[in-house]
């Protein structure tokens, strides 16, 4: 908790710094999209940036997004039945329910590239920070719910292109990989050996979105 504390005070100083130009430079972006881990199901991806411009090339600003996804377990019981249509209906029991929610919280640089693509400007961008994630774990054969927290340094990659809607509105497409191993229960062994749990959300996403400068 105090890594984010610092992660966002270092963030709102740099954005109030004397490097951004003092224009109407701060833009804002929403996105939505779908975030794949490989070791999981793939899910919703809904994102908030506010940034900055140091200058019409360049900006740099922080980002918060939220990604779950939900898994259940479930087997089939008693005698399947069927319609007057001929469908076959089934009764489904769940054995587990387990639902995760990751917010990563990035610092991002983002850099518009001297290439042209018709009406489309391409964009990179890079961003840092620390990824926190809450697991709730439902099993209703044992009975137990388990509910985990799990954090850890990130970093992620970006390439994407906007298209101008207005004078001050663009709509953007991006795909891009994010690095998210996370720990929890961080101990020692009796032998003093560091112990902990350990969980990756690492993979790819494609998002669209609104950017709206101000």
């Amino acid at each position: 908790m105090k890594q984010i504390i610092a992660l966002i005070s270092i963030l709102f100083t740099l954005l109030n710094a004397q490097i951004f130009d003092r224009g109407p430079t701060i833009q804002h972006k929403i996105s939505l999209g779908l975030y794949s881990p490989p070791e999981i199901e793939s899910g919703l991806n809904i994102g908030y940036g506010y940034y900055r411009y140091i200058d019409e090339m360049v900006s740099a600003g922080v980002g918060l997004d939220a990604f779950w996804t939900n898994y259940k377990k479930v087997s089939s019981v008693g005698i399947a039945d069927t319609t007057g249509l001929g469908q076959t209906i089934t009764t489904q029991q769940v054995e587990v329910d387990m639902t995760s929610y990751l917010l990563p919280l990035m610092g991002t640089v983002r850099v518009m590239l001297p290439i042209e693509l018709g009406s489309f400007s391409p964009y990179t961008n890079i961003s840092l920070g620390w990824n926190i994630l809450f697991n709730n774990e439902t099993n209703y054969v044992t009975g137990e719910q388990t509910f985990r927290f799990f954090n850890g340094f990130g970093w992620g990659l970006g390439v994407g292109a906007s298209l101008g809607l207005g004078e001050k509105s663009s709509f953007g497409i991006e795909t891009y990989y994010r690095s998210a191993k996370m720990k929890a229960n961080v101990d020692e062994t009796e032998l003093g050996l560091p112990i902990y749990d350990e969980l990756d959300m690492t993979g790819f996403g494609v998002q669209v979105g609104l950017f709206m400068n101000i």
